[in-house]
């Protein structure tokens, strides 16, 4: 077996992950400490990301700072070119620029790694419901369209993610056992949809339904946006008509 084979990111090799973390902790150590220092006892100056191989690969001049984000950045963009099949830890430390064993320390696991991807993508979401918690509701068409569009974006671009999710047995019940864990998955957006639409006095009682549709429509006009042919989004119907057809449904519910 050829031991300098780069290590998948599957569910086995935890040997290897346990290594790999003590080798990032040790270049840590050494490349912060002097070896006078070590001998006398005095503690390291460590720093995030801070490693040899880091130092050799980094081009000249970038920050030592935001090794994480790197990472995720890249493994969203090899998972949108590729899919999962060039997704490995050699691949994305050498896109990112950074140590392979510093995928392991800051992830975890390679679950750890794609749920931070899909994090990464729900902040403008999340930054959409934190500035509207507090605000009157007014236009409900309006409000519909953004969270039509915002939805919409978030799923197209964590549609490869979940594919990297759907196409491995083993991963994908890793992910359902921690959705099960910290109460994650696709019911949360319908939650957050059911939040915003319960401010406006013309949703009535029940919501639900209409979220339903909402997210919905969201992700199906992501899906479509990325797997159907060109000629087939000229009769896909625009945020604006879909956000106008669920008010409607408001209305004449009453």
């Amino acid at each position: 077996m050829n031991s300098r084979r780069s290590p998948r990111l599957d569910a086995g090799g935890a040997g290897h992950r346990y290594y790999l973390r003590v080798t990032y902790l040790l270049s840590c150590y050494s490349e912060n400490t002097s070896p006078y220092g070590i001998l006398q006892g005095r503690q390291p100056n460590i720093r995030g990301g801070d490693v040899t191989s880091e130092r050799a690969t980094r081009p000249r001049g970038r920050p030592r700072t935001g090794v994480r984000e790197s990472v995720i950045d890249q493994a969203w963009q090899l998972l949108d070119e590729s899919g999962a099949a060039r997704l490995s830890t050699k691949e994305i430390a050498k896109r990112a620029g950074v140590a392979e064993s510093s995928i392991f320390y800051h992830f975890g696991d390679r679950m750890g790694l794609l749920q931070a991807v899909i994090q990464q993508q729900l902040r403008p979401l999340k930054d959409l419901l934190a500035d509207r918690s507090d605000s009157p509701a007014t236009d409900l068409p309006a409000d519909l369209l953004t969270l039509l569009t915002t939805l919409e974006e978030f799923f197209l671009a964590t549609i490869p993610v979940m594919a990297a999710v759907e196409s491995d047995a083993e991963l994908r019940a890793v992910y359902l056992e921690r959705s099960r864990d910290l109460d994650l998955g696709p019911h949360r957006a319908v939650d957050a949809v059911v939040a915003q639409l319960s401010r406006h006095p013309a949703a009535g009682d029940d919501p639900r339904p209409a979220a339903l549709l909402l997210v919905g429509a969201a992700h199906q006009r992501a899906l479509q946006r990325r797997l159907s042919p060109p000629d087939a989004l000229v009769d896909l119907p625009t945020p604006e008509s879909v956000a106008e057809t669920l008010a409607r449904l408001f209305h004449t519910s009453k």
